[in-house]
């Protein structure tokens, strides 16, 4: 007797059946967590429309040798000074620097 297993696909949002050829996976992350959804076209882009505003003005974190590039990165604060002087930023010689500054130096040395 022979066996076969068949995957059938639905959609997350309308719970509609899916060819293999009509789904969209759309992986995203939201306050730590991340999700992934199957999704037909038609809601696919309904997700990107939704998203599209904050994804226009979001920063987005890329990855770097030691893992992503947020402010929660470890910078050595004296070379992010130095370099902000030699780029002729506005930076103070103590105190916190701005996510701004440490933002463009890791992208600098990414």
């Amino acid at each position: 007797m022979a066996r076969r297993e068949i995957t059938q696909y639905f959609d997350d949002l309308d719970d509609t059946p899916l060819e293999e050829h009509q789904l969209h996976v759309v992986r995203f992350s939201y306050e730590g967590s991340d999700y992934i959804l199957d999704l037909s076209e038609e809601n696919a882009e309904k997700f990107r429309e939704m998203v599209h505003p904050y994804l226009e003005v979001a920063r987005k974190v890329t990855p770097t040798r030691g893992g992503s590039a947020d402010s929660r990165t470890p910078v050595n604060s004296r070379d992010v000074r130095r370099w902000a002087l030699e780029k002729g930023l506005k930076v103070a010689n103590r105190g916190k620097i701005p996510f701004e500054i440490i933002e463009a130096y890791q992208k600098a040395h990414a």
